[in-house]
């Protein structure tokens, strides 16, 4: 609760005086006939209040310097709890996000008009990135042009200011992406204990989802496993094809702890032991991941990190015959080496060419994609920037060859 406060005390300060800003959870959406797909709340939302649930409301209102928070819930419906649960109380809002003043969602149009027409409000900021499919608006700008329109009032983007806060991550989100690292470890040692040829994609997929649900985690994304060649495409998510023998297999995967994201890419051989081709071009990967984890340092942009990279990738992969020109790295590495990492698996609040800060959280994920040679290599970890350099979130999760190798012949699947 103390961090949602924190946070939202935050938000307060970057908006102008006499102003509302206004953050929607999202509302269910229809899959087909009665039945809708799992809500997934606005994270934005989530971030300032800790609460999940369809079609809630928070309004912050800034007047005359001073902060007043409002929060609304769904209007209880005895009816289709019978059916669908039980829906959040005004007291269990107020107990997960720390605001006193809640209300029903049936008070939202009152309340909201009754502070409009008193004329004290100058500012409006509305979340526009994505906003509740309920009966106040369908979306963030039709609600932000009904305000201009009926009150003549101009209406700022909140997403920007609220990105800009979660890029710098508290204890609190640290210690939950720790939680979704440590089961993403466990679901992966789950993958390499059942891999051989022979066995299908979806088979080790299957090993991966099912500790997660253990521990009533969900993936943070669609989940790869690509072997040989199909690993050379960056989005494979089909899983649908025998493995190989002695061909690599690239994971990209993640679970989730409290919507926090861990995102690990690993890849190891499909029965237990590297040629020693694939052992060198995993080497230079991981040589390649060294240098990047080592110059995560404040102040350092991504687009420094990843030209590290290619020219690392120029000098060793020419050196070692396996490309003839620098210019030929770019048919073998084409994806970026970085992103942000939080509450979106690709999070929100870096801008291009931004320096790096403490408290933001990255991936640091070298590849190689050879399709001659049937093989596709990523490795990724997620790293923590503080002041004193950075902290590799994901250190104990297994990746040279030799600890991967130890491990699978020593866990060869029955």
């Amino acid at each position: 609760m103390k961090e949602y406060i924190r946070r939202r005390k935050k938000l307060f300060e970057m908006m102008d005086d006499q102003s509302m800003l206004f953050v929607f959870a999202g509302d269910l959406i229809k899959k087909s006939a009665d039945a809708t797909y799992p809500f997934e709340v606005n994270r934005n939302f989530y971030y300032l209040t800790g609460v999940d649930e369809p079609q809630a409301v928070l309004v912050l209102n800034k007047l005359n310097h001073e902060h007043q928070t409002w929060l609304f819930v769904r209007d209880i419906d005895p009816h289709l709890e019978k059916w669908n649960g039980k829906y959040m109380t005004q007291a269990q809002a107020q107990a997960i996000s720390g605001i006193d003043t809640v209300y029903y969602l049936s008070q939202f149009k009152g309340l909201l008009q009754q502070r409009l027409t008193r004329n004290t409000i100058k500012h409006v900021y509305v979340d526009s990135e994505r906003l509740s499919e309920s009966d106040i608006q369908s979306t963030g700008e039709a609600f932000a042009q009904s305000l201009r329109k009926q009150w003549l009032l101009p209406v700022n983007n909140a997403y920007p200011l609220i990105a800009g806060l979660r890029a710098i991550k508290d204890e609190l989100e640290i210690q939950k992406l720790k939680a979704a690292i440590d089961i993403t470890n466990e679901a992966f040692l789950a993958m390499l204990r059942n891999t051989q040829s022979g066995k299908y994609e979806y088979e080790l997929q299957a090993e991966f989802e099912y500790v997660l649900k253990k521990y009533n985690s969900k993936p943070a994304f669609d989940m790869i496993v690509a072997a040989g060649g199909r690993a050379c495409i960056l989005h494979y998510i089909e899983n649908d094809q025998p493995i190989e023998a002695d061909t690599l297999i690239l994971t990209d995967v993640g679970a989730t702890q409290a919507y926090y994201c861990a995102d690990i890419s690993r890849t190891f051989p499909s029965d237990g032991q590297f040629s020693d081709e694939q052992r060198t071009l995993m080497g230079v990967v991981l040589e390649a991941m060294d240098k990047v984890i080592e110059a995560c340092q404040v102040g350092v942009t991504m687009a420094h990190l990843n030209r590290l990279v290619i020219e690392h990738y120029q000098e060793r992969l020419v050196a070692l015959g396996f490309i003839q020109a620098a210019s030929e790295v770019r048919d073998v590495y084409y994806h970026g080496v970085s992103h942000m990492l939080g509450l979106d698996t690709h999070d929100v609040g870096y801008l291009d060419n931004a320096p790096l800060v403490a408290g933001n959280v990255i991936t640091v994920e070298p590849g190689l994609y050879f399709e001659s040679l049937n093989l596709g290599i990523r490795i990724e970890d997620n790293i923590l920037i503080t002041d004193a350099g950075p902290v590799n979130l994901s250190e104990h999760i297994i990746k040279t060859p030799a600890a991967i190798e130890n491990y699978m012949q020593q866990n060869k699947p029955i």
